[in-house]
């Protein structure tokens, strides 16, 4: 095996592999990349067994072969190379050797042949998206997954497919128990596998994240067995779903509600900052009081003091005063991509609906507490 590769690429497949790889040592071959000579390239796979990505790069292969690597140290290496081109050669006994410019490093590896195969797929069935608007829907819901993994329903995000008579829609949403937030965004096309939803980790989300970020245009995604695929160029994304029942999050989303406010969501969000910060340590309680085109914010910590704060918003009807954790508000008003939004309530005890005034497609629900 040996072959010469752009340092830039190299550096790019490396990289995409670093939060993937096993880090609990379980498995010593998890703790590699494995290593591939193609016609015309190489490819770099890396998988915790739940979630696998495969990159394929272009490089001049003198001969074929395979091998593993530790994907920390070869990253690490590979990064602080002086050359724009490095060489890689595989010796005897998985020594590898791995030189550019003056630079020179043998690293020992692990036989290909202990590496988890990659699941296989087919280039049919895949449905093409808009990459961006998959990134929005992941990033309006993931923060709300739960990281309790005794509630394993809950530590991922549901993604279905919704028909009514305005079109088909993608759907995703999450809950921990305390927050929700529900998305939908428009589908030109049915994809095959979503009838009644699935359940997709949050680490793969994650790493999906971070591929939508090297680019826009389309991206392509399908369902094969177990497995939601996310292909991409040269890149392939494997997420093995969560085998768990999500719960019904439509129970949670309030029918109705009396009251309804308009307010700015920057003002919100700095006073709730500025507030906060004597809340207690523990319940990280705020409590909210509405009153006629008024809404004051409070908060009390018998070790410091108290803080309050009111600002003008667009509300009409008998007061009202409801308490929220101030970090479940603040990640919520984090992710709407509007300055108007809506805060809806029925009561003191009920949850509180937030949503951006001119996106009726996304709401978010937060529990209330008590203060």
């Amino acid at each position: 095996m040996e072959f010469v590769i752009d340092k830039e690429d190299f550096v790019r497949g490396l990289f995409r592999s670093q939060s993937v790889v096993e880090r609990k040592g379980t498995m010593p071959i998890l703790l590699n990349v494995l290593i591939e000579t193609r016609e015309k390239g190489i490819s770099i796979t890396a998988t915790d067994l739940e979630i696998g990505i495969k990159g394929y790069y272009p490089a001049e292969v003198n001969k074929q072969g395979s091998t593993t690597l530790s994907a920390k140290k070869l990253y690490e290496v590979v990064k602080e190379l002086p050359d724009k081109k490095v060489s890689f050669r595989l010796k005897e006994n998985q020594w590898v050797e791995i030189s550019s410019g003056r630079s020179l490093f043998n690293i020992m590896g692990l036989s290909a042949e202990t590496f988890p195969s990659f699941p296989a797929y087919e280039e049919e069935d895949f449905v093409s998206v808009e990459a961006a608007l998959l990134r929005e829907m992941v990033d309006k819901t993931l923060f709300a997954v739960s990281a309790d993994e005794s509630r394993y329903n809950l530590t991922g995000v549901f993604f279905a497919r919704r028909e009514s008579e305005q079109g088909n829609f993608m759907r995703m949403v999450a809950t921990d128990g305390y927050r929700l937030s529900l998305i939908d965004r428009p589908m030109k096309v049915e994809m095959q596998g979503m009838e009644n939803g699935i359940l997709l980790p949050k680490k793969g989300l994650s790493e999906l994240t971070r591929l939508l970020d090297e680019e826009g245009g389309e991206a392509r995604i399908r369902m094969k067995n177990n497995n939601f695929i996310f292909h991409r160029e040269n890149v392939v994304l494997i997420m093995r779903l969560l085998d768990a029942e999500f719960p019904d999050y439509q129970q949670v989303i309030p029918a109705q509600t009396k009251k309804q406010i308009r307010m700015k969501r920057s003002q919100l969000l700095e006073s709730l900052k500025r507030v906060s910060i004597l809340s207690s340590e523990k319940t990280k309680g705020v409590k909210f009081h509405f009153a006629e085109n008024l809404l004051e914010l409070s908060s009390y910590n018998p070790d410091f003091g108290e803080a309050k704060e009111e600002f003008p918003v667009d509300y009409r009807g008998e007061e009202l005063t409801v308490g929220f954790n101030y970090r479940f508000i603040l990640e919520v008003l984090g992710i709407l991509g509007s300055e108007e939004i809506l805060f809806e309530l029925e009561d003191g005890v009920s949850p509180a609906i937030i949503r951006p005034d001119d996106d009726p497609l996304h709401t978010c629900v937060v529990m209330p507490m008590r203060i």
